[in-house]
């Protein structure tokens, strides 16, 4: 093998580890944002759901044993 042909062969090899490592980021990329959309609704309905708690009336009565 040439060295024209060995370093061919590197580059070959270089490229596709970069091509594998770009699909993975892809991957975890699009699975980050699905879990984000999934968080973001989350934090919007516990939101609403404090925003539209019943008011409290004062400080809380004190137990029975008092």
């Amino acid at each position: 093998m040439t060295e024209l042909e060995s370093r061919l062969a590197d580059l070959e090899a270089r490229f596709a580890f970069l091509d594998d490592a770009l699909a993975e980021t892809d991957r975890i990329l699009a699975e980050q944002g699905t879990l984000l959309m999934a968080l973001q609704e989350a934090l919007k309905d516990l939101r609403h759901a404090v925003q539209n708690r019943p008011e409290e009336s004062g400080p809380e009565p004190p137990p029975p044993h008092y």
